[in-house]
């Protein structure tokens, strides 16, 4: 069987190196080391995709170089590389300058909005380049080659690379392939020696064919090479298994949280990550939503002082793994649509958790008691890594995901497919809500019951899997400090303040205002938002179990549904 993680992680680790051997042709000049690296290099001229973009014709250059001896020696190409890259003994402007900013301004000098750009990027890095022993700007090649290289041994420490690798690809597009193009043409027409010709054609083939095996990687990753491997085992096999998972995974399940104080076992399910199958709660729904482990009730955004910000990344290098069941992982979908795809934007402190999520589906043969999940159409789902029936101590898989493939290979082969709920107790109609009756449906007394009956306390929107609001609130290490953080935390639209404006105006000042709102969000906006058939409410009715006064949210939809109903006899 192949591995194809360990086989990304062996053509990362040759990319990486390859960008630190061509980077060295432009920070200083060859030396006798260095051209006895490049003769004892073993080069991969079989393989196919070497001969897109003419790098396998470069890599043969290269070879013959060495082989029939060009004839010259270190002092040329000093010579030389003061000439082609300095501009020593030419006429201003007679030079392949190694630098982003000359390529890419208008002005031609270095110094210039690519110098800015590259300056933040490493800066967002934590990385202080020296260039002081070489008289160097941010912006040269080399530094620009090598920063390749770095955000290639970055992804190299994470589980999952993908993020990774995307922003390799980013960086590819943005600035290496934005100038280096040009640079390589003004190389090959300046260069008096085969050597620096040589290695224009070399660089300049390189980075693009990097960029069609990155593209074809990701494209790869994101499509998900399917597997179809089935097993089974008991619970102290998959205890091996998760032993090893967790060796570059954080493993969150549905498991009884403690108390804090006294550190008793409570009955109220979160989830938490876990080491035995046995801490997993499996015949109870969970209380709260699996939102919080990609989606922190409190998460430091940036920290600050007199000095600056400073923002706040994701540096575990362990991925994510998730049990859940088919209603949370439509639920993620929703989550996806409002933080990666609203408006164009991505929202970044969500996606370094997202990029790093794995789904393992919790087959959900039975409904729960307060389930709506068929009327909703999300009982089933099709978007996970790997699937798990649990029947006591008997337990069977699915693998879709072949990055998974080697954590189950010594299993039990078995023939299963996930079985999904097919009924619920609970059932719903969505009212045919459209822009002509929306100011009725808004004037509806039915919305006039909630100032009896709802207290306001946000409870439903807590352990909604598809509510997202958030305020942002600045914390101070200690009283007139200077220093402190800024923190988004989960918010409410059925809190009294949630609507509060500057100046101190309340938009929706009732519950009945409130819940409106909300049960329009759920079951009208957030479709006419994203279009398609679905709906942000996903059914799983932990709202219902959650409220102190015994609201049911499915009787709301149902009501406005018959109100509805009457509003279009009339």
């Amino acid at each position: 069987m192949i591995d194809y993680k360990n086989e990304l992680k062996t053509l990362s680790n040759n990319r990486k190196n390859l960008y630190i051997l061509l980077a060295r042709f432009f920070s200083k000049e060859a030396d006798e080391e260095f051209l006895k690296e490049l003769a004892g290099l073993k080069l991969p001229l079989d393989r196919k995709e070497n001969e897109i973009v003419g790098f396998k014709a470069a890599l043969e250059r290269l070879a013959a170089y060495f082989e029939y001896d060009a004839g010259e020696s270190l002092e040329d190409l000093a010579v030389d590389y003061a000439k082609t890259f300095l501009g020593a003994g030419q006429a201003q402007g007679i030079a392949a300058m190694p630098y982003e900013s000359v390529y890419t301004s208008s002005k031609k000098i270095v110094m210039q909005e690519a110098w800015s750009d590259i300056c933040d990027i490493y800066a967002a890095k934590g990385i202080e380049p020296d260039c002081s022993e070489d008289k160097i700007l941010e912006d040269h090649i080399s530094l620009e080659m090598n920063f390749m290289a770095y955000l290639i041994e970055e992804g190299l420490e994470m589980t999952e690379m993908l993020p990774s690798l995307e922003e390799q690809k980013s960086f590819i597009n943005k600035h290496l392939l934005n100038w280096l193009p040009a640079f390589c043409i003004d190389v090959r027409e300046n260069a008096d020696t085969e050597f620096y010709r040589m290695a224009a054609e070399l660089v300049s083939s390189f980075v693009r064919i990097d960029a069609y095996i990155l593209d074809r990687i990701i494209n790869d990753k994101s499509g998900g090479i399917v597997s179809g491997a089935s097993y089974k085992c008991k619970a102290d096999e998959l205890d091996k298994v998760l032993a090893e998972l967790k060796k570059s995974y954080r493993v969150y399940a549905p498991k009884f949280t403690k108390d804090a104080e006294t550190g008793e076992e409570t009955d109220i399910v979160r989830y938490q990550e876990i080491d035995s199958v046995s801490e997993m709660v499996l015949d109870k729904q969970s209380d709260f939503s699996p939102k919080e482990v990609i989606y922190p009730i409190s998460q430091t955004i940036f920290s600050f002082d007199e000095n600056g910000v400073k923002e706040t990344t994701y540096k575990d290098p362990k991925g994510i793994v998730v049990f859940a069941r088919a209603c949370d992982i439509n639920a993620l979908k929703r989550m996806d649509n409002i933080f990666l795809s609203n408006g164009g934007w991505s929202d970044v402190y969500y996606k370094q958790y997202r990029d790093r999520l794995k789904v393992f589906l919790i087959e959900c043969k039975e409904s729960f008691d307060k389930c709506y999940c068929v009327s909703m159409g999300t009982n089933k789902s099709e978007d996970y890594s790997v699937a798990f029936g649990f029947n006591g101590d008997d337990i069977k898989i699915l693998v879709k995901d072949v990055d998974f493939d080697n954590f189950f290979k010594d299993l039990t082969k078995a023939d299963y497919a996930p079985s999904f709920v097919e009924e619920n107790k609970l059932k719903v109609r969505i009212p045919s809500i459209t822009k002509d009756n929306m100011k009725d449906v808004f004037a509806l007394d039915m919305w006039k019951k909630y100032n009896d009956e709802c207290i306001s306390c946000g409870g439903c929107n807590t352990v909604c899997p598809t509510c997202t609001c958030f305020d942002t609130k600045d914390y101070l290490n200690q009283e007139n400090s200077r220093r402190g953080e800024r923190r988004r935390i989960w918010s409410s639209c059925m809190l009294p303040d949630y609507s509060k404006t500057a100046g101190g105006n309340v938009a929706r000042k009732q519950p009945d205002t409130m819940m409106r709102f909300k049960t329009m969000h759920k079951i009208y906006d957030y479709n006419a938002r994203f279009g398609g058939s679905e709906h942000m409410c996903v059914g799983c009715g932990r709202c219902i179990n959650r409220c102190p006064e015994d609201i049911d949210f499915s009787n709301t939809i149902n009501t406005l549904a018959e109100e509805v109903d009457k509003l279009e006899v009339k």
